[in-house]
């Protein structure tokens, strides 16, 4: 680790099975502050299950994690909730944005679930919306394209200004284009904001952003030289 760069996120032996099948096996990994990492490997083999459990949304496993220092196991519902309010973001594969909301709305809502200031969020969404090009006021289903969807669930995912940031393929079904001008955005506000980007990738051209490459693999990560 770079002199000076804390673990915001550490797990260690990390088990998980659905029944008879034990998906991730005794898996180590430190997140770092700052850092770019993605996360590869075949489909079916965990990676959405794995970001699911770092990001705390998972709770049925067996192993330790840590976020900012403070054991997860070791937290009530109330200080768990907080935690991840305060130090997680998450972007999901298929956005669970609210179709009746607009652009605005959805990201302002993990800010006012929070306890913040509904002005204060109001100002930050648009801040942050503007930055991704996306118009606050249209909703999901009416003239937002997919591309603008992802960028709502990116922006949903910053509102809190987060230490990590944890999505599940950001780019899927997006062209290269858009994906490109995705990860630019990201690569800028990681930049400013300073938070950890943890991400599932599959395009070989964002996988040489990553500071690391890990490779979950028969139930482990490896590090991919």
């Amino acid at each position: 680790m770079e002199p000076g760069l804390k673990n915001i996120i550490r797990a260690r032996g990390i088990e998980k099975s659905f029944g008879s099948i034990r998906v991730l096996k005794n898996l180590d990994i430190d997140i770092r502050e700052g850092e770019f990492l993605a996360i590869v490997g075949r489909s079916g083999v965990g990676k959405s299950t794995l970001l699911a459990i770092l990001g705390t949304h998972d709770l049925a496993y067996d192993g330790m994690l840590e976020v900012d220092g403070k054991p997860v196991s070791a937290l009530s519902r109330s200080r768990l909730a907080a935690l991840r309010r305060e130090y997680l973001g998450f972007v999901f594969q298929d956005f669970h944005l609210l179709p009746r909301l607009t652009a605005e709305e959805n990201v302002i809502l993990p800010a006012v679930f929070s306890g913040k200031n509904p002005e204060k969020a109001r100002t930050t969404a648009r801040h942050i919306l503007a930055g991704l090009s996306v118009r606050a006021d249209e909703t999901p289903t009416s003239l937002l394209s997919r591309g603008e969807r992802q960028r709502v669930a990116v922006a949903r995912g910053l509102v809190n200004y987060p230490s990590v940031l944890l999505a599940d393929e950001p780019s899927a079904s997006l062209d290269r284009e858009s994906e490109q001008s995705l990860f630019n955005l990201l690569d800028d506000l990681r930049k400013d904001q300073g938070f950890a980007l943890v991400a599932v990738i599959h395009s070989k051209a964002v996988l040489n952003r990553a500071d690391r490459i890990m490779e979950l693999r028969d139930g482990m990560l490896h590090e991919v030289v």
